[in-house]
């Protein structure tokens, strides 16, 4: 675009106009700065500090009921009082800790939430989730600036891992009433590709049950966002406990990687730039559900995305084109699923649709969802083939004797 029209670089050039374009030049260039400011507001260096620290193999994969976790909730709480938080603990047994912080007096505050426990010895637990708890606490510094009409709350959730433990216990016994919460927003795994693509996505679940919550994402929506129910994945992390209380969530992820639960899970992988990316995006989403003029309501009955089904059948898509090393039983599934999203809107190709990406991407899990989802699916559907297909990749991921005895029976009676 040329700010400067062609006619005014002649001997004819006015002093007046051209005053008038500098000045044009000059309001468009400090915009530019502005927004280029506001997309990496989150600091990648403070990002990278706190990752670093909680998957430093002192912390010793920060289990529930360690020293190691123990250490991180004091580290926590020490980077909440830097920012300017009021600090409690909330202990609930055997070395458990919840670690929050306060900013603001307002009675409507919104919640931050991400846990800190991990995998235990050997596995440094970087994405999963020292990335969520860092997100959560720069998060918190970016909008203490904001002037928001809500005070802000950020939870360390301890003892996820074992299964949510730290967010049961905080919805149950909450410091703030969860009635005066605009929502909370859950962030884990985070900072590395979904599946290792070179394409990064964003995986929003929760809007479904918020028409506020959902106008908001829709007016942030990028390309690189997936935007999908949540009962495509089920309670898998610390934004369930807050859905049984009717708080309308937000849940964000990264999503698994070949590292998940592993010990590569190692802070020099993590990917702080576009962390801090989508940290300053994330904030941003956050600022607008702070300034909604009233509380986002809770729906009962959710209202799903319209474009769900063609994200899943793009990201299908996506992990073929971008991965070479698919196996020939996955290829044939995705194959299937993207011919089923297209003429098919059931809750139910799209669950199993879902569960065909996670047994990919986690192949600790696939042997299960192979052979307790995908499969019997199959068999339902009449289609003895796809489901021996199944049942024949899950075989690769079991060495449980009785586990295999069964698959191996299936496949027979269904050829």
């Amino acid at each position: 675009m040329k700010l400067i029209p062609a006619k005014s670089q002649t001997k004819h050039f006015h002093p007046r106009r051209g005053g008038e374009c500098s000045r044009r030049l000059s309001v468009f260039l400090a915009s530019l700065v502005l927004a280029l400011l506001t997309l990496s507001a989150v600091s990648v260096d403070r990002l990278k500090g706190h990752v670093s620290w909680l998957a430093d193999p002192a912390r010793e994969g920060r289990q529930a009921s360690t020293a190691g976790a123990a250490a991180a909730a004091d580290y926590i709480a020490q980077q909440f009082k830097e920012i300017g938080c009021d600090v409690q603990i909330q202990d609930f047994g055997r070395m458990r800790r919840n670690v929050i912080g306060r900013i603001g007096t307002a009675q409507r505050y919104l919640l931050f939430g991400a846990h800190y426990d991990g995998q235990g010895p050997g596995m440094p637990s970087a994405s999963d989730n020292a990335a969520g708890v860092a997100v959560a606490i720069e998060i918190m510094r970016e909008l203490k600036g904001k002037e928001l009409p809500v005070s802000l709350v950020a939870v360390a959730f301890d003892d996820e891992e074992q299964g949510l433990n730290g967010s049961r216990y905080y919805s149950d016994h909450p410091l703030y009433p969860l009635e005066n919460a605009q929502a909370a927003l859950i962030f884990d795994t985070l900072g590395r590709p979904f599946m290792d693509l070179a394409t990064w996505t964003m995986f929003v679940l929760g809007a479904e049950y918020s028409k506020e919550l959902a106008d908001v994402i829709q007016k942030r929506s990028r390309p690189e966002m997936l935007v999908v129910g949540t009962d495509l994945i089920g309670p898998r992390s610390d934004f369930a406990p807050f859905a049984v209380k009717h708080v309308p969530y937000l849940f964000f992820s990264h999503a698994t990687h070949k590292d998940y639960h592993g010990p590569g899970d190692t802070a020099d992988r993590v990917n702080y730039a576009k962390l801090a990316e989508d940290a300053s995006f994330i904030s941003l989403i956050a600022e607008d559900i702070g300034r909604l003029p009233a509380q986002p309501k809770y729906l009962t009955e959710p209202v799903y995305p319209p474009g769900e089904s063609a994200s899943l059948e793009n990201e299908l898509q996506l992990v073929e084109k971008e991965r070479s090393d698919v196996p020939q039983a996955f290829r044939l599934m995705f194959d299937d699923f993207r011919a089923r999203l297209k003429s098919d809107g059931s809750r139910e190709v799209r669950r199993i649709a879902t569960s065909v990406l996670l047994a990919l991407a986690t192949p600790r899990l696939s042997s299960f969802m192979l052979s307790f989802f995908i499969g019997p699916y199959y068999e339902r559907e009449n289609r003895p083939d796809l489901a021996v297909v199944a049942y024949e990749e899950a075989l690769k991921w079991t060495s449980d004797a009785a586990e295999r005895r069964d698959l191996e029976e299936k496949i027979r009676a269904l050829r």
